[in-house]
């Protein structure tokens, strides 16, 4: 019984998180006519991806301020798995409209049709980060399961789980190229949610750390 109840929670915050992203990349979709429609797909599933994946990050920390933020910390597992497919759908997006299945042209910067393809360094290393969040993306959502816990041990499991961060400092500088780097005059409203979304990140982990420090602290004082 508490396994069925438990699968039809898991499932239950699955449809929630699946859909409220979902709905949130077609809302985003909307304030981007500027751009091609495939583009702005593209943007959006890198963006509620990046959302996600900051969800995932701080609420751990939070629950040390909020003691009811808790309960919520069992979203992290759906939130961080949907992070994931929406950067999977970001990629296949790429590979499928852009570089047509031709993974050389990751590292080449686009140019008019019938002129040559032009490596560029920036551009290249900015998709190598990318792919590589995307392998370490792909190994922790394999991992976000009861199963992969037993086989790993718990120890390993919460290790493996916890350099979540890693994966943060590779998408956090390929999205840095594209937001700033490329093609720069070009607009993107992403530009100052995205820097306000660093400092909120930056601060609620590092405050949190203090706070656990000053707790262990005031504990060693007290014995």
């Amino acid at each position: 019984m508490k396994k069925i109840t438990a699968s039809f929670r898991s499932s239950r915050q699955h449809a929630i998180v699946g859909i409220s992203s979902l709905l949130a990349c077609y809302i985003l979709v909307q304030t981007r006519h500027d751009i091609a429609p495939l583009h702005s797909w593209n943007r959006a599933f890198a963006d509620v991806s990046l959302f996600m994946l900051a969800l995932v990050l701080i609420l751990g920390p939070l629950s040390h301020f909020h003691k009811p933020l808790q309960k919520q910390i069992v979203w992290r597992r759906p939130i961080g798995i949907w992070s994931a497919i929406h950067a999977g759908l970001h990629t296949i997006i790429i590979l499928d409209g852009w570089v047509e299945w031709k993974f050389e042209r990751l590292f080449f910067i686009f140019t008019p049709p019938g002129q040559p393809w032009i490596l560029h360094p920036g551009f290249a290393l900015a998709n190598t980060i990318g792919i590589l969040a995307l392998g370490y993306y792909l190994i922790l959502t394999a991992s976000s399961n009861d199963w992969s816990v037993k086989l790993l041990g718990v120890k390993s499991w919460k290790y493996l789980q916890q350099k979540a961060t890693v994966l943060y400092t590779l998408i956090i500088l390929h999205t840095l190229y594209f937001l700033f780097l490329h093609e720069p005059e070009n607009p993107n409203w992403f530009k100052v949610p995205f820097v306000i979304l660093l400092v909120l990140i930056f601060v609620i982990r590092v405050s949190a750390f203090l706070k656990i420090a000053k707790g262990k602290s005031l504990k060693k004082v007290d014995e």
